[in-house]
């Protein structure tokens, strides 16, 4: 009977304990991190992970990298809301510590990749994970730490933009539009003309050929990873010609 209560005991006991684990769980905002290409060339990359949002007080977490990354070569980290805050290139590992809030927006560091092709990086190529992540709340016991590592969320936001053509050949007062592939938004993408009187573009790459002759369209983002241009040739159709030609059209056409 002893042996029974005994046990009844210790099973009350751990029951108390995991609902105030859950409880003091169920108090935490969860960590949100953000990873962004913010530079890119053919021989490297530059990743910037920031702190979003939610709450924490330590983290450890690791780079973890493609076959089309060599390696990490430099991770220069932020003090900024951060009691200790070091980056580890050769292990590709972050550490951090807060002893206070720290602010929404954060910056935690840049770790820079070492690239193997020229092929532009993509969210499959560098991922973070987080091996371990703790947060302070408050409950009945007062301040505890709680392992939030499961809650953590990352969000990636890898910019990419692809030509599908570098050149463009079209006739007199045609209107063709230039192919490309993107997850920027449109506000985001500036087109412009080196000649305009050859070929006007619009904001969607869309190009009218005003005239004959050659003109660059070049197209650049707001963050200034794009920087893409395309070659345009503008003739007249035989039509056009004859209209030139026989009828005297240049004075009005």
């Amino acid at each position: 009977m002893r042996i029974a209560k005994r046990l009844l005991a210790v099973l009350l006991s751990a029951l108390m304990l995991l609902s105030v684990c859950a409880f003091s769980a169920s108090a935490v905002t969860a960590p949100e991190f953000n990873l962004t290409l913010v530079s890119e060339t053919d021989k490297e990359a530059v990743i910037r992970v920031t702190f979003v949002k939610g709450d924490f007080n330590a983290f450890d977490a690791t780079f973890v990298t493609s076959s089309a990354i060599t390696g990490c070569t430099a991770i220069e980290s932020s003090a900024a809301g951060f009691s200790l805050n070091m980056g580890n290139a050769q292990t590709k590992k972050i550490t951090a510590v807060a002893m206070s809030d720290v602010p929404d927006g954060t910056l935690v560091c840049t770790a820079t990749f070492a690239k193997k092709t020229s092929a532009k990086v993509t969210e499959s190529d560098i991922k973070l994970v987080f091996d371990s992540c703790a947060a302070t709340v408050n409950s009945s016991n007062g301040l505890q730490n709680v392992d939030v590592t499961d809650l953590v969320k990352i969000t990636v936001s890898f910019k990419s933009f692809t030509l599908g053509e570098t050149s463009i050949a079209t006739n007199y007062k045609e209107t063709v539009t230039v192919n490309y592939e993107t997850n920027y938004a449109p506000e985001e993408l500036t087109w412009t003309s080196s000649n305009e009187n050859v070929a006007q573009v619009d904001e969607s790459g869309n190009i009218y050929a005003s005239g004959t002759g050659s003109a660059t369209i070049t197209v650049t983002s707001a963050d200034g990873l794009v920087n893409e241009t395309v070659e345009v040739e503008v003739t007249y159709t035989v039509l056009q010609w004859i209209i030139v030609i026989l009828l005297f059209g240049w004075i009005w056409y």
